[in-house]
């Protein structure tokens, strides 16, 4: 059997344990390796024009070598357990649109799948709704997406 990729998305949130959890636990499966992904996505900036605040356009957060190694750092840190338990482990912090990364990173690494944590409403709920830049990637992939459900507010 193939060495499957199983690139995980991750926003170092509290659901970020649960979704690697979950991608180890199918790396294991499938003898895989894990690609760990966070994505620093632009901020808007705004800049007062009289009584009125007008877009400037998207401001990219500060990426200083200090700042991007502490992304790494933080990255590494949640690689580390899965190492220690013989997984194969990569992982990577880039600067970039949080769909597009994801879409590109994994054809980059031959993805052969991409593991998401959900937050808020259900994938059903995205495709229904339509609109966001979820469904827009839906329509782009090039391999399986697999979302691993969060449960939050006690629910």
């Amino acid at each position: 059997m193939a060495i499957k990729t199983l690139l995980v998305a991750l926003d170092f949130s509290d659901a970020s344990a649960l979704v690697i959890g979950r991608a180890a636990e199918l790396a294991q499966e499938l003898s895989g390796r894990i690609v760990l992904l966070h994505v620093v996505e632009p901020k808007a900036a705004f800049v007062p024009a009289g009584k009125t605040k007008r877009a400037v356009a998207a401001a990219w957060p500060l990426r200083t070598p200090r700042s991007q190694a502490k992304l790494e750092a933080r990255l590494n840190s949640l690689a580390e357990p899965l190492r220690s338990s013989g997984l194969k482990v990569e992982s990577l912090v880039v600067a970039g649109l949080l769909m597009d990364e994801i879409l590109e990173q994994s054809v980059k690494y031959h993805a052969d799948y991409i593991i998401l944590g959900s937050h808020g409403k259900s994938a059903a709920q995205h495709l229904v709704t339509g609109g966001s830049a979820f469904t827009g990637m839906l329509g782009r992939l090039k391999c399986p997406l697999l979302i691993v459900p969060v449960k939050t507010g006690g629910k």
